[in-house]
């Protein structure tokens, strides 16, 4: 475990690197973004239970709100907000959530998720202090962070984001060029890899509303972004598997190429 930051300077952790469910040591979607001067959380899956790890609740300390980004409501990517009455109960929150045209639904859909018969307390009702705040297409600030959002073709919709030029964060997308161009030299490019090539020749990416690893390597070349992360893994993925998948995008993409170990800080 990196120890969180301590000077200006932008790191990443991740929480939970899978789609669909937790397998294999791994949670689902989650990464915590942090500098002095607050912490962003991207998306709200399984890996948000990793915040009960002493090394990482470190990383909330002296917060006066954790900033929280839902790029869309597919339970692998939202689940984890009903974990955070148990493990951030002192901490105000503020929940980015992405309405229409970037997702077919609005932040009305956490309303509907997080009540009863389904969750105990409603989202009024938490231990601490709650803010919904509604996103579109225009850039908006959370906390210190410049963010950009664009839509991206997936089930129900889903965000792209970007973090100034230090990270852009897009996952659950069929693969589209218009993401070479959000993500045009940014140092760190997460992008989702649900199918191998070798799948992607038997599926259809595009009605999985998902992308295929050697597309993916491709979009990062001609982004020139400075390293790209493999994220989203189909939760039947072995890490040797991941590992060869990571070694033969990097040949293709001629750049680093990252499998991210959850709970291992990466510096933006």
């Amino acid at each position: 475990m990196t120890a969180a930051p301590r000077a200006d300077r932008l790191r990443l952790l991740p929480l939970g690197t899978n789609g669909y469910i937790p397998t294999a040591g791994r949670q689902t979607m989650s990464f915590l973004v942090a500098s002095a001067q607050g912490a962003l959380l991207l998306d709200a899956g399984t890996g948000v239970a990793r915040l009960a790890q002493p090394e990482v609740r470190e990383w909330l300390e002296g917060l006066e709100r954790l900033e929280i980004l839902l790029t869309h409501y597919h339970l692998d990517h939202v689940i984890g907000l009903s974990f955070l009455p148990g493990l951030a109960r002192q901490l105000p929150l503020r929940i980015h959530a992405p309405a229409p045209p970037i997702t077919e639904f609005g932040p009305e859909a956490l309303d509907r998720l997080i009540t009863p018969p389904f969750f105990p307390i409603e989202l009024a009702r938490w231990p601490m202090p709650v803010e919904l705040s509604p996103y579109g297409l225009e850039p908006f600030r959370a906390g210190p962070f410049e963010l950009r959002v664009r839509a991206q073709r997936h089930p129900g919709g889903s965000a792209g984001v970007r973090i100034g030029d230090a990270l852009v964060y897009a996952t659950d997308t069929v693969l589209d060029p218009a993401t070479a161009d959000f993500a045009r030299g940014a140092g760190l490019l997460l992008h989702e890899v649900w199918l191998s090539d070798e799948e992607a020749a038997r599926d259809d990416a595009g009605r999985t509303g998902h992308s295929a690893a050697g597309g993916v390597a491709d979009l990062a070349r001609q982004a020139g972004v400075g390293r790209l992360g493999l994220v989203h893994h189909h939760p039947l993925r072995a890490a040797a598997e991941l590992e060869t998948i990571r070694r033969e995008m990097a040949a293709r993409a001629g750049l680093p190429v990252l499998v991210l170990e959850e709970g291992a800080a990466l510096e933006l």
